[in-house]
């Protein structure tokens, strides 16, 4: 184990150090901070797998779950307008070359918070704009706006729709919910009905892809202009930490002594105490132990006393939740969903990063930060794809490519150890 999970962040550093040889700006600031944030959502959805696998199991409804969940998550938000009766007018308007415009009223409103809208007579027919928030100058409450409107003129009759939504975090807490019984789900047809996992996952990814279809009519849906402080919080940075020699090997500086800040997202911290939690859970709780013995011989751990079918269970349930987190997660980035693709092949990237992580697909073996470095493996190669100028046609070649290397490494290491053994068995 310990040598596949070296061999893992050794293939880690080698594509990085290939990929900037290549091209600087592999290693420019932004670049690696997309790095850490995708990373950061493919390797929450990875341990989930993870959890699975080393169980013996298998989940292959990743993808359509995290489809599900992010059309659960826009239809549980229930984002709606509701209109103002009163009507005021335009004073002032301005629209400044850089910067959002700005609406001064002839009337005291109440605070306008981002997402609400100002309804107008159009020249053909009702127009909107939508709003960003508000400013106070000298004594006077402007109305901010991204859009120019150049149809708005000082004297324009208006009247306000307040956007409404569910608490944001109710609705996380509900899609969460969701994503668990579905794991739970998985795991009692699994052990109560005595089903292959394959079977069952696969069925659930037919099944979560046609239900996320028919519940939007298979149009694409999203939360539009609500929950834009929510968004700017998930979806944004939480520090900043220094890097030496990246401005240079970019090419942003001449000098190899300055240091470049790269911007830590909110999801790296997610999967950081996540992947601390599960770690902790695998290397230092009895219930961990427990876990890898049932993937190592689940018969023989049943009769050891151990509620094998519990742990199993308990596997699926983090596979679904943290698959719901990463639906919830994936709207955020992307403000929509497209039930009939989105989450494609998630569920093979969460496998191969796993299995390139150092977990065994027979199961009883698993490292959490081996897996995170497979995530981190799988986006450093997308990413080179993307930087180097490749084909995007490549992308699956490659990936494919180093599963299979991984598979066929974890099967001479594993027949290395059982030579080691017998030959040590021998001379004893």
């Amino acid at each position: 184990m310990r040598g596949k999970n070296f061999g893992i962040f050794a293939l880690l550093i080698a594509i990085v150090v290939v990929a900037t040889w290549l091209e600087g700006n592999f290693v420019a600031a932004a670049n690696l901070k997309t790095l850490i944030r995708d990373t950061s959502l493919y390797g929450l959805i990875s341990i989930g797998v993870a959890m699975v696998i080393i169980t013996g199991g298998i989940d292959l409804s990743i993808g359509s779950l995290i489809a599900l969940c992010g059309v659960m998550m826009v239809q549980v938000i229930d984002v709606r307008y509701e209109r103002y009766d009163s009507v005021g007018s335009i004073v002032e308007i301005e629209r400044p070359e850089d910067g959002d415009t700005r609406l001064r009223m002839d009337a005291v409103m109440d605070p306008i918070r981002a997402g609400d809208r100002m309804v107008y007579a159009g020249a053909f027919s009702e127009s909107q704009v939508y709003l960003t928030g508000e400013v106070t100058q000298d004594g006077n409450v402007w109305l901010t706006t991204g859009n120019p409107v150049r149809s708005l003129q000082p004297g324009t009759a208006v009247s306000m729709e307040r956007i409404r939504y569910t608490n944001p975090l109710l609705a996380c807490g509900l899609v969460l919910l969701a994503g668990a019984l579905i794991g739970a789900l998985h795991g009692l047809l699994v052990t109560r009905a005595h089903l292959q996992p394959f079977v069952v996952t696969l069925c659930g990814l037919l099944v979560y892809r046609g239900l996320a279809r028919v519940w939007t009519g298979d149009d694409q849906v999203g939360l539009g202009s609500a929950l834009a402080d929510f968004k700017a919080t998930v979806t944004g940075n939480v520090f900043e930490f220094p890097l030496p020699l990246v401005a240079k090997l970019s090419g942003a500086s001449e000098s190899w002594s300055e240091w470049t800040w790269i911007a830590f997202p909110f999801t790296g911290v997610l999967l950081i105490l996540v992947a601390f939690v599960a770690w902790v859970f695998l290397e230092h709780s009895v219930a961990g132990r427990h876990l890898l013995a049932v993937g190592e011989n689940e018969e023989a751990a049943r009769f050891s006393g151990i509620r094998t079918e519990r742990l199993i269970v308990m596997a699926y349930v983090v596979s679904g939740l943290l698959a719901a987190l990463a639906g919830i997660l994936f709207l955020l980035e992307w403000n929509s969903v497209q039930p009939g693709s989105s989450g494609n092949f998630y569920e093979l990237y969460a496998i191969a990063a796993a299995v390139l992580g150092g977990c065994s697909l027979r199961g009883g073996r698993g490292a959490v930060f081996g897996v995170i470095a497979g995530a981190a493996v799988m986006r450093c190669l997308y990413k080179a794809i993307v930087v180097l100028g490749i084909e995007q046609q490549w992308e699956m070649v490659i990936i494919g490519g180093a599963l299979l290397a991984s598979v066929l490494f974890d099967e001479i290491w594993r027949r290395y150890q059982l030579w080691k053994s017998a030959k040590s068995v021998a001379t004893s």
